[in-house]
């Protein structure tokens, strides 16, 4: 069976203006194809996520039309945030069986300008999520349904408000490394301390960004010979998992399907959550990566809050023997909360640290990552374990 690695990447954070849903996806295939050392003569599949502003029946066919490809192997992956992850697990599933010899996944989407009114945005993202009869009648807008989460940890596990604004902080610190970044203005645990609440406890650093943006891979074989000759990241262990859909349904407020679809990803890598050098977590709220750090095995639970208080998922953290933990680096780009809010940023970023071109972010010596990533109110989850692959 082939094995399968990401040959190429392509990002689109700042665009020119008025530009629209497939114009990114067109941007970003482009930069991913000449990143790859490829044209789209040599793609053969393609896997994109959804449009909010551009909707389409088939997406992935209008894309490709659009892109002027002829392809043998298409999907359309619209499972929220998580489908640019799917995309890749897809699309890497595709290259090990035979289905297509290099496939174009892409994400990307004009939400930040291509709404008429906001209202219609809001409309949109709540009737995503929301049960008709049981939720949408009593008005909670997505932050409300992530504060319930917050709210529940602090509960059960004595989290506190300082703790959880670390994540946000630090995060910030890493943006600021990386040219490009959406928010890089300082900030500190007190400037989230006293801001407006969005919905309590949560405030607008701890919710994503709405953004313009695109980002695109090309997934082929990990030996390719037509590619660019460079390092790559081989997709070694993928997997999914999901239990339930709306909010009301879940059965429990601080565990989520990181833990079982990791859990099955760290088995197909063959190597667990030690042997880890930087994670990406979708961090559409702050909370989800408090939460995300123990259902994926880096602490135990209930220990999410006081592993990011003591700052060891920051780049150079703490000594790894400090406080009983392991620093291990995660965001390293800033996320979703202060890079872009494009989750095919979390994918992009560790080829590149696998890569060694993070330049200011980057984690010494990086050969193996985590990224996940999450779709709904954290009811569809996909766990990616990539490891540096030589050409």
């Amino acid at each position: 069976m082939t094995r399968a690695a990401i040959l190429g990447i392509g990002e689109v954070v700042h665009p020119p203006k008025d530009t629209s849903s497939l114009q990114l996806h067109a941007m970003a295939a482009q930069r991913a194809l000449d990143d790859a050392g490829l044209t789209k003569d040599d793609i053969d599949g393609l896997v994109v996520g959804y449009s909010l502003t551009e909707p389409k029946m088939v997406l992935s066919a209008a894309v490709a039309e659009y892109l002027g490809l002829t392809v043998g192997f298409i999907d359309s992956a619209h499972v929220g945030g998580a489908a640019p992850f799917v995309g890749v697990a897809n699309a890497a599933a595709a290259i090990e069986t035979g289905r297509a010899r290099r496939v174009l996944v892409i994400f990307g989407d004009n939400r930040k300008s291509g709404w008429k009114s906001m209202d219609a945005a809001v409309a949109a993202m709540i009737g995503e999520v929301g049960h008709p009869d049981y939720e949408l009648p009593y008005g909670p807008l997505i932050p409300a349904n992530l504060a319930l989460i917050a709210h529940r940890h602090m509960h059960e596990y004595g989290t506190t408000r300082e703790q959880l604004a670390m994540v946000p902080v630090i995060q910030r610190e890493h943006a600021r490394l990386r040219p490009g970044a959406e928010r890089t203005d300082p900030l500190t645990v007190e400037d989230v301390l006293g801001a407006r609440p969005v919905a309590t406890p949560l405030v607008a650093a701890d919710c994503a960004l709405v953004s313009d943006s695109a980002g695109a891979v090309v997934v082929g074989p990990v030996d390719d010979d037509r590619a660019a000759v460079k390092c790559r990241a081989a997709v070694v262990g993928t997997a999914q998992h999901s239990d339930y859909y709306y909010p009301f349904q879940s059965g429990d407020l601080t565990r989520f399907g990181f833990g079982p679809a990791s859990s099955r990803a760290y088995e197909a890598a063959g190597f667990g959550p030690a042997e880890l050098d930087f994670v990406e977590i979708y961090d559409a709220f702050s909370v989800i990566v408090l939460v995300a750090v123990e259902d994926l095995g880096l602490v135990d639970k209930g220990e999410g809050g006081r592993y990011v208080a003591g700052r060891h998922m920051a780049l150079g953290g703490p000594d790894e023997h400090r406080k009983g933990y392991r620093s291990l680096p995660i965001n390293t780009h800033g996320g979703l909360l202060s890079y872009s809010g494009n989750g095919t940023f979390h994918i992009t970023e560790a080829v590149k640290q696998l890569r060694g071109e993070a330049g200011p972010a980057q984690v010494p010596g990086a050969r193996r990552g985590l990224v996940t990533g999450i779709g709904g109110m954290l009811a569809v989850h996909c766990t990616l374990l990539m490891e540096r692959a030589e050409p």
